[in-house]
């Protein structure tokens, strides 16, 4: 009589789990709906290309990426507004 209690314990234990996998995958697939494809697109580029030139160089350190001097530098509002009252 045991063993038949533990059992059911057991599939609920596992239906909850199911459960919560199920949510987190519906939060995931509305986050994807709701992403800025247009705001995205040329970072996702970037690091796309990032990774095929890893790959194709088989190295994990190093690879041709742009020098520091070529990245856009996006100034936080709050900073802004600091160094203006400084």
């Amino acid at each position: 009589m045991a063993t038949s209690k533990e059992t059911k314990e057991l599939e609920e234990r596992g239906i909850k789990a199911l459960e919560s996998i199920a949510n987190s995958l519906g939060d995931i697939n509305d986050w994807l709906y709701e992403l800025d494809a247009d705001l995205w697109s040329e970072r996702l580029e970037w690091y796309l290309n990032e990774f095929y030139q890893i790959a194709k160089s088989k190295t994990v350190g190093t690879s041709n990426r742009p020098t520091r001097e070529s990245e856009r530098i996006q100034e936080n509002t709050e900073t802004q507004g600091e160094e203006g009252n400084s």
